[in-house]
Formats: C-alpha cells, structure tokens, sequence
C-alpha cells in the first residue's frame, strides 16, 4: 500500500482505473483525486489533477495579477486572468511566472513580486524587468545576449547564501527580465528610517558583508551599486544579502540606458565611477558611504566637503553617541578620494577589523593597574593624604592600533 493513500476495501470496484469504494460512490468527484491510481498513466494524471488543486487553493489566498506592459493604465487584474483586461499583455511570464505586486521602480525599469507557478507551493520569486529605449533590433539582439552571457556569471554568484540565486534571465514582448530568489525581509533603508546604527551594529555590519564583496570580486564582478536599499535583512536568520547583482554592468554593456545616465546612488558612487571607471575598492568606497548614512540618518553629500575632498561625518554623529578610534580609522580609509589611499581589496578590510578587535578583547581582558598602593599590609602603608596632587591633569593613554597604515 502507498503511504498517504486509501487502502483498498474489500468491496472496492474498479471504475475509470480507480479504485472507489462503494459506500463512497456518491461521493463527489473530489474524493477520486485522492483515490490509489491503477497504473503508471493514471499516477500522472493523478498528479497533474493533485497539483491544480494545490495551485487552485493557493491561488485563492492572492488577491490580483499585476500586468508589466509599461504603458498599462490599470493593470491590476484577477488572480486567474491569463491576459490584461486593458491592454492584452501577457500576464504570466514565460507560461511560468505570474507578477502579483509592483515592489519598485528605478530608471532601469521595475521590480515586481511575482509567484512561481510552475511548483505546487507557488514560491514566491522577483522579476526585474528593464526597459529598452533604443528600438534599434540588432541592438536589442546584442543586449539579449549580453544578459544571458551575464547570467551564467549571475548564477554562479548566486550560490553564496548571502546573494539570491538566479531563476531565469529571458526576453518577452520586447523586455528583458531576470527572475531571481525572493528574500523575506526589510532592507537597511527601512531599518534606518526607524533608528541609526551603534558602533557594535556597524562591526557586524562590515563582517557580514566584506566576505561577500571578496567572494564577488574573486570572481572578477563589481556590484556598482552598493546602498543601504540593496541590503536586506532576511527574516528567516537575520543575515544580510546582497542583492541587484551585476544589474549596472548589465545596463552599462548594453547600452540599454538613456545617454549621461549614472549608474549606482550618486550619493554612494565613488569618484572614479562618477568617470566611468570601476575597481573593487568602489564596492569598498560605497559600503564606507554606507556605514556612516546608518550611523547619521544624514545623505551622505550633505556630510561632504566638496573643497576639501573629505568626509566630515563625526560632525553628525547624534549626541552622546561616541565612535573608537579603530572603527573610525578603518571608515575613514574606506572613504578615501584617491585609489591609493583607499582599501583595495575586502581581505584587507578583514584583516584590520580582525586587529582592531584583538586589540579591544586584549583590553577588556587586561587587569586595571591600581591607582594607590594596597592599603592590606600595615607594615608598609602609606598614608594617602601625603600624596601630592600631580601638577597637571592625567589624560588617558592613547592605544590606538594603527593597523591601516600597513596598507598602500
């Protein structure tokens, strides 16, 4: 007998290839979907009739299907709809994916919530879709090809746990669309607008992301366009994830983008990608420009001095909030102008962050040196109000570890 299957009474007749109990013979024809199929043929049928039930009953808890035709003017539609009520586009992607909610928009295109319903359980996925302003096809036919050669380099990024994982990268109807792993969870821009971050919130920060930027540019990939709305916390293990992976290269080699356009936040972008060159320490750069927008709640340009190239982000910090001088030092050279004063790789980022809490653990486990002799030994006591007051006041030593200066 077949685990989750109806036993065969003894009085059970056979018709249609199934087996259905007589005193269950009036039943309706559902309780035939869940009856013991009688060959290899009728197991097939069972489980493609098995599937539409479970997607029927999923697809009754989603309220909508949203059209992607960018020149639709109401493209909320049923659930069920497999074409737009206004315009007539295409409501399900591939025969595959059907977008349910715009998430966003940007000057590349949208990015839509959309359901899987290829698998039962109707998974929930994102469809970024990207617009094409040059209607030229042997142009169009280059950038297709160039999104699919790039998307054999998205799939394998998408094998760390910290990058969603590429579903599908296709054309339809005149669009590109890359279809990627839906990540649950709130982004650092989200975060950011209900409280800044403390310095403990920023170390792990940088240790949780630093491993993937080298991970990525071990690979020979640039993200372009680090911010904290491409950051999101994943609800399932409170990791972060990285997420639009290679979109700006995409968009850059493709020419898909209107002439002038910049790729990446202006306000994150280092000075070398404002010129159209890109090296890993403008990921480095970004994520810097990152850290001190969480610590601050302040856009980044307004924390800039444009005359004396230099950041100027202590100045707001939020009152009583204080900084160690070993993270500031390591947010300082990752936002520095010039290439060669900056960090150049993530390993070397690791390995300061690395020695800078060494040297906090050391402290913290370092005994205090007494301030007065032991008073426990009446032999040798002192009397304390003989003491002279010193001539000027004792400043507390500076144990800054200046492990960044070891680096070009």
């Amino acid at each position: 007998m077949l685990v989750g299957f109806p036993a065969r009474p003894k009085n059970a007749t056979q018709e249609a290839g199934q087996l259905i109990p007589h005193r269950m013979s009036s039943q309706p024809p559902l309780f035939s979907l869940f009856s013991l199929p009688s060959s290899f043929a009728q197991l097939h049928i069972f489980a493609v009739r098995l599937k539409k039930s479970l997607v029927r009953n999923i697809k009754s808890k989603i309220n909508m299907s949203y059209c992607v035709n960018p020149e639709c003017q109401n493209p909320q539609n049923s659930n069920a709809a497999q074409f737009c009520l206004n315009c007539g586009f295409n409501l399900v992607l591939r025969q595959r994916y059907r977008p349910i909610e715009l998430l966003g928009r940007g000057g590349f295109g949208k990015t839509f919530l959309a359901i899987d319903e290829d698998i039962p359980s109707l998974p929930p996925c994102a469809v970024k879709q990207f617009y094409f302003y040059d209607r030229d096809p042997k142009i169009f036919n280059k950038a297709v090809e160039l999104f699919r050669q790039e998307g054999v380099r998205l799939d394998e990024l998408g094998k760390h746990p910290q990058i969603p994982t590429l579903l599908a990268c296709f054309e339809q109807e005149g669009h590109i669309y890359l279809v990627q792993e839906f990540i649950g969870g709130s982004t650092l821009k989200q975060e950011l607008d209900n409280s800044v971050y403390d310095e403990e919130q920023i170390w792990q920060l940088l240790q949780d992301l630093l491993p993937v930027l080298q991970f990525i540019h071990d690979k020979r990939v640039i993200h372009r366009d680090i911010k904290p709305e491409n950051i999101i916390r994943r609800q399932s293990d409170n990791k972060l994830v990285l997420i639009d992976f290679g979109i700006a290269k995409l968009l850059t080699d493709s020419a898909m983008l209107r002439p002038a356009t910049l790729i990446g936040s202006q306000d994150y972008v280092a000075p070398e990608q404002m010129r159209g060159k890109v090296f890993p320490a403008s990921d480095l750069y970004s994520l810097g420009v990152t850290c001190i927008r969480l610590m601050t709640q302040v856009p980044p340009l307004d924390m800039y001095d444009c005359n004396n190239e230099r950041w100027w982000w202590r100045e707001f910090l939020p009152k009583a909030t204080s900084i160690s001088d070993e993270l500031g030092e390591i947010l300082d050279k990752l936002l520095q102008t010039p290439l060669n004063q900056r960090y150049s790789l993530a390993a070397e980022v690791l390995q300061d962050i690395q020695a800078a809490l060494d040297i906090r653990h050391q402290n913290l486990l370092s005994p205090q040196k007494p301030i007065a002799p032991a008073l426990g030994n009446s032999d040798n006591s002192t009397d304390i109000s003989a003491l002279q007051a010193p001539d000027s006041p004792i400043l507390p030593t500076n144990a800054v570890a200046h492990c960044a200066e070891h680096f070009s």
